[in-house]
């Protein structure tokens, strides 16, 4: 299996050697947990190696999005070279997404793409067959378009359905022990390859996510 390197620190461990090329990554926990920061970190990991990114946001606008990385990143200069691109996609829009998608893609040459938050789709999709339908239509993009990506999901809003069609599956956790926040991160699934099967603790400080 192609492997992309995420530049995140050991996370790639957890993976078995980096992402599954031209594949859907599926990052799932509860708010807070830091799935947001995880997507925008592998865009700008990546275009530090010179790849370019897409980061499509289904609440927030670039100047948003911008804001919420208080990293200590270029980030906004990546933004400005065009080696990020953030976009914001209506989600009311579904049946457009998939095709929305294939544009922005080209257009930008993405390599890494960050889809955030995905369950925003399901609040206009009526029915489980299209709700599945959707998740298919732009698993058949990515494929064809050689990027890969990473899809985002509350864990309290997401179906079964996205964990089906993913190709791989992190898990985000936040627990509460001694007065204390811990976070914990696992792989649950990956097709195809063997992986880390351990929960591990992250921290995340101004050079963003640490797996320790």
């Amino acid at each position: 299996m192609e492997r992309v390197k995420s530049g995140i620190n050991n996370f790639d461990r957890l993976l078995g050697g980096g992402l599954p090329k031209r594949q859907l990554v599926l990052v799932e926990g509860a708010p807070g947990c830091g799935k947001s920061n995880l997507g925008l970190e592998f865009l700008y990991r990546g275009a530090q190696k010179g790849e370019h990114g897409l980061y499509v946001s289904f609440q927030d606008t670039q100047p948003e999005v911008i804001r919420t990385t208080t990293f200590d990143w270029e980030f906004e200069k990546m933004v400005e070279n065009n080696r990020i691109n953030i976009r914001k996609f209506d989600p009311y829009r579904y049946e457009h997404i998939a095709e929305m998608l294939r544009t922005a893609v080209k257009e930008n040459n993405a390599d890494r793409v960050v889809l955030d938050p995905i369950t925003d789709l399901d609040l206009y999709i009526d029915t489980r067959k299209d709700q599945r339908k959707n998740l298919l239509q732009i698993k058949k993009e990515i494929r064809e378009l050689d990027c890969t990506t990473i899809l985002i999901a509350e864990k309290e809003e997401a179906t079964e359905l996205e964990e089906e069609v993913a190709d791989a599956i992190i898990e985000l956790e936040l627990l509460r022990e001694e007065g204390m926040v811990k976070r914990h991160i696992f792989v649950k699934k990956l097709k195809g390859s063997d992986y880390n099967h351990g929960v591990h603790n992250y921290i995340i400080n101004s050079d963003g996510i640490k797996i320790q």
